[in-house]
């Protein structure tokens, strides 16, 4: 019995020391800190890591296994080099016991890496320099990219990169890149140049701030980044060359400025705009008087509670679009409940048009008025635009009603008197026909009684 109490205790120590050992060696480092000042070389050794490593100064990691564990707060762990520091990995092997992705990062900083392999990681480089020569990458279809470079000169050769959506990813410089092989990538490569843009006022020659980038494919916005494709290649090596279409838009509340570009990028590029600012220049062409929808006509008198339409052409010679500019309407400089709104693109001549329906009496100002909001200071500018209108008075209408029933009347007189007059001369011609026609009858009678008197002498 005491034999088997001891076994088991030294069953118990056994597993615990164990248990404390494998613990202890998943754990080795949480954090590593490389300071600035600092030079450390790791060789020969195998690393199991739960933190990070931050290096600022110089870490050699040579002949050795490097195993990236998730953090104890399970957050994505980081190899990184901060500005100014250096990381050499060579004949290393670098992944991660429980498959967590992590991320080999290099802020401004220098890495070479020689004759090395790199299990469910992606390398992120933004600027400084990366050497790399002999590398096996894989992200066994765990992450996106397999390197993603920018801005940072890269040279690379005898690289395998495994199992991405996107092999590399080049953005704002090209790597010098020889012997690179890509297995199981929906796209092996892009290379990407930065778009940027500045705009001026024409007049005062200050920038303009706020500009938004929108990239299109077509009528379709794909993205508000500012960096366009030169080429990809395809899973299949096939090298595909892009065009690149932006606009860059400023709201200004009121209106907004846009400018377009289009063309292939092989390079960074900057382009460089110039916008007409000046409110003032916007203007009333042209308006015309319609009443009832016939042309007024200077000097004649339109009809009261007629239909009067003021319509006017704008034109906008600026780089401003307006949303919404109104326009009102005033009558004898008082302002009416007629109002229009009107769409203002820029570089252009829009006609819009406000009624009013003719409730005064007498020689009327008419007017349009529009205020332009100034986008430089926030004062305004209004501009106008006149025409006079007669409308006829209630004596007017009397003494045209008078007018008209006057002249009706001598018509009905007139025409009574005509129907008269006929008649009276129907009736004297029928009396003159009848007249004739009875003298005709006695001369023939005469004449038969004469022929009878004549047969009668003969025969006696």
């Amino acid at each position: 019995m005491r034999v088997l109490n001891i076994v088991s205790a030294i069953f118990v120590f056994a597993v615990l020391f164990l248990t404390l050992n494998a613990e202890a060696e998943e754990c080795q480092y949480e954090n590593m800190t490389v300071a600035s000042d600092q030079s450390l070389v790791l060789e020969e050794e195998n690393i199991w890591l739960c933190g990070d490593i931050l290096i600022d100064g110089y870490l050699v990691i040579k002949d050795s296994h490097l195993n990236v564990n998730r953090t104890l707060d399970y957050t994505t762990s980081e190899i990184r080099i901060n500005p100014g520091g250096q990381l050499d990995i060579i004949n290393t092997t670098i992944s991660t016991m429980e498959y967590n992705p992590y991320t080999l990062v290099s802020d401004a900083g220098n890495l070479s890496i020689y004759d090395s392999t790199i299990y469910y990681s992606m390398i992120w480089l933004v600027g400084g320099n990366a050497e790399i020569t002999g590398l096996a990458l894989d992200g066994f279809s765990k992450i996106n990219y397999g390197i993603f470079s920018e801005d940072t000169n890269l040279t690379a050769s005898g690289v395998n990169i495994r199992n991405y959506t996107l092999g590399l990813r080049s953005i704002g410089s090209e790597p010098d890149l020889q012997s690179i092989y890509y297995y199981n990538c929906s796209t092996r490569m892009t290379q990407e140049w930065w778009v940027t843009f500045s705009a001026f006022d024409e007049d005062t020659g200050l920038p303009i701030v706020g500009f938004e980038s929108r990239q299109w494919d077509g009528d379709t916005m794909v993205g508000s980044w500012n960096w366009a494709k030169q080429y990809e290649i395809d899973s299949s090596g096939q090298i595909l060359v892009h065009n690149a279409t932006f606009t860059f838009k400023l709201d200004l509340g009121f209106g907004y400025l846009e400018k377009s570009w289009e063309g292939h990028i092989d390079n960074n590029i900057h382009i460089m705009e110039s916008f007409d600012l000046d409110h003032s220049s916007v203007k009333f062409e042209s308006g015309n008087l319609f009443v009832d929808e016939s042309p007024y006509i200077t000097g004649k008198k339109a009809p009261k509670f007629s239909t009067v339409n003021f319509s006017v052409s704008i034109f906008n010679p600026t780089d401003i679009n307006f949303n919404n500019l109104y326009v009102d309407l005033f009558v004898n400089s008082k302002v009416t409940s007629s109002r229009a709104s009107v769409s203002l693109p820029s570089k252009s001549t829009q006609i819009t048009n406000v009624t009013w329906l003719a409730s005064q009496e007498g020689p009327l100002s008419i007017a349009v008025e529009s205020i332009v909001v100034d986008s430089g200071n926030s004062t305004d500018y209004t501009i106008t635009l006149n025409r006079f209108i007669e409308i006829e008075s209630g004596d007017d209408f009397s003494k045209s009603d008078g007018s008209w029933t006057g002249l009706l009347a001598i018509f009905i007189i007139l025409g009574f008197c005509c129907y008269i007059i006929y008649n009276g001369t129907e009736d004297q011609i029928s009396d003159a026909d009848e007249s004739d026609s009875d003298e005709n009858a006695d001369q023939g009678e005469d004449k038969r009684e004469m022929a009878i008197s004549d047969s009668l002498s003969e025969d006696e």
